[in-house]
């Protein structure tokens, strides 16, 4: 008895006949390797069995013997063919979803007229994952350029518009929050970043091509593919004429767009000024390099990758596995909580379409949830910094310290001493007093609950004068460095006991 997504004896037949008739194909296939800047050849008469392709700066195998032998003549030609049209990411997404489906049910669909593939298509569904169905799909439209059996032009709409898919949920680290750093994080990376800025003549050409990959990515959100394209040339240098600073402009692709004709397209981004001597530096220690070289010196995308999340848990923990990408969807998400328009969303990630952004707008909190924030009470957000944990001093201890260790400072106009001490002292500190104290890994709060109490009274005083001037803006620097320092305080008290 046959089952609905059995093929008859007939169609086998018909279907081989079919894969025999298939169009040859050329001696060579060439694609565009936009990684390396080089267009690629494939001698396809040498690709029986493995077909490699130059991906990201790496070299990557699909292997054909994943394929059985039944529809493997098939899959190859589709490959190969492909690999003239689609970005070689996408032709590895599409085997990657063939060598996970039975050579039955691929010979089924392509032999099988189109009517009754759309009846038993559920069938398929239920059985496979979404990247299964998708490579089903593309096979599919492909048949239809061809003319392949039943599979005509006439029907390239149907496999795209009757063949649906499942829903699949996008971005779902971005809806839960996960994606996005939490206060704390964004605390540790900023200062991260000014202290090797302040520190660039003392580094190494390493340490400043990773800090610079790093600023990049949390700066302008890029992808580590489009921070591996980054060339010398890409990279501009000049001096302010006002004050002699150092003004630093970067250009890179966008990439992975839907219109073809777009990817490529250059986008130029300035860097923070603070963070521009970084790039300087750079340049100038590789300014016997062609312009060609990478900027900052890895050759695959795979490199780049290991040493940025590498770099991203040594500055925010052993724990920690952000990557690129937390980063990109955190900075998207700053700028629409910030109040930036969907077209300005759009061009700052690099997106041809607006709606590709909508997900930071649904998950952008309203104004009552930003001044919640500031005032450390969401419990949405994560609170900052386990600083203090067995760094607490007391009030003798604190008395004890040189003089230039013990805190104080008028921040806001409110005077505030004795909250702790600080290990290098404050006129060693480039921060502002106190309001960067609370966060700091060398500050040591002394234990006293009523004392942090009264500290965060003042504070959460202050930003309520912000709210009720309308100047409550949660991107200025003023509002947001008010934010961290309440969260921190608030941690400080929590790590002591403090009722909530």
């Amino acid at each position: 008895m046959n089952t609905p997504l059995a093929s008859t004896g007939a169609q086998i037949d018909a279907f081989w006949e079919a894969v025999a008739g298939l169009p040859p194909l050329p001696k060579v296939v060439n694609y565009e390797d936009d990684y390396d800047e080089k267009v690629r050849s494939i001698k396809t008469e040498s690709c029986k069995e493995l077909i490699s392709l130059h991906v990201a700066g790496s070299i990557l195998n699909l292997n054909l013997l994943q394929i059985e032998p039944r529809v493997r003549d098939l899959v190859r030609t589709y490959l190969l063919f492909s690999v003239q049209l689609f970005a070689t990411t996408s032709i590895m997404a599409i085997f990657d979803g063939l060598r996970h489906a039975e050579s039955k049910d691929i010979e089924f669909v392509a032999s099988t007229a189109p009517m009754k593939v759309q009846e038993v298509w559920p069938l398929l569904v239920a059985k496979y994952q979404h990247k299964t169905l998708s490579s089903f799909k593309w096979l599919l439209a492909f048949l239809c350029r061809l003319n392949f059996m039943s599979w005509t032009s006439d029907y390239a709409t149907f496999v795209s518009k009757a063949l649906t898919l499942p829903v699949k949920g996008t971005y779902p680290n971005v809806r839960s929050g996960d994606a996005f750093l939490t206060i704390e994080e964004e605390s540790r990376l900023v200062r991260w970043f000014d202290d090797m800025a302040r520190n660039v003549d003392s580094l190494d050409l390493v340490a400043i091509e990773v800090a610079c990959v790093l600023v990049s990515s949390y700066q302008f959100g890029m992808r580590p593919k489009q921070l591996g394209m980054i060339h010398m040339r890409d990279c501009k240098v000049r001096k302010s004429h006002e004050d002699q600073s150092v003004i630093v402009h970067l250009t890179f692709k966008m990439i992975k767009q839907r219109d073809a004709s777009l990817s490529n397209l250059p986008l130029v981004r300035k860097v923070k000024r603070e963070w521009a001597p970084l790039y300087a530096r750079l340049l100038e220690l590789k300014c016997a390099k062609s312009p060609d070289t990478y900027l900052f010196g890895f050759t695959s995308r795979v490199e780049l990758s290991l040493a940025f999340n590498g770099k991203l848990r040594e500055i925010l923990g052993d724990g920690s596995d952000r990557t690129a990408y937390d980063l990109r969807h955190s900075m998207a998400q700053r700028l629409v909580d910030g109040g930036a328009s969907h077209e300005e969303l759009a061009a700052a990630l690099g997106h041809s379409q607006l709606a590709t952004g909508l997900i930071y707008f649904r998950q952008s909190v309203n104004q009552v949830q930003i001044i919640n924030k500031a005032l450390g009470l969401s419990e949405i957000y994560t609170t900052v910094a386990r600083i203090a944990k067995n760094k607490f001093i007391s009030e003798d201890e604190l008395a004890r310290l040189k003089g230039e260790q013990q805190v104080a400072g008028v921040p806001f106009g409110i005077p505030i001493a004795g909250i702790g001490g600080c290990q290098t002292g404050q006129p060693a500190c480039p921060y502002n007093p106190v309001t960067a104290c609370y966060g700091c890994a060398k500050f040591m709060p002394v234990n006293d609950i009523e004392l942090h109490t009264q500290v965060l009274k003042e504070f959460r005083g202050v930003v309520n004068l912000f709210r009720e001037a309308g100047r409550g803006d949660s991107a200025s620097p003023t509002f947001l460095q008010l934010q961290r320092t309440i969260a921190a305080v608030q941690d400080v008290l929590k790590d002591l006991g403090a009722p909530e």
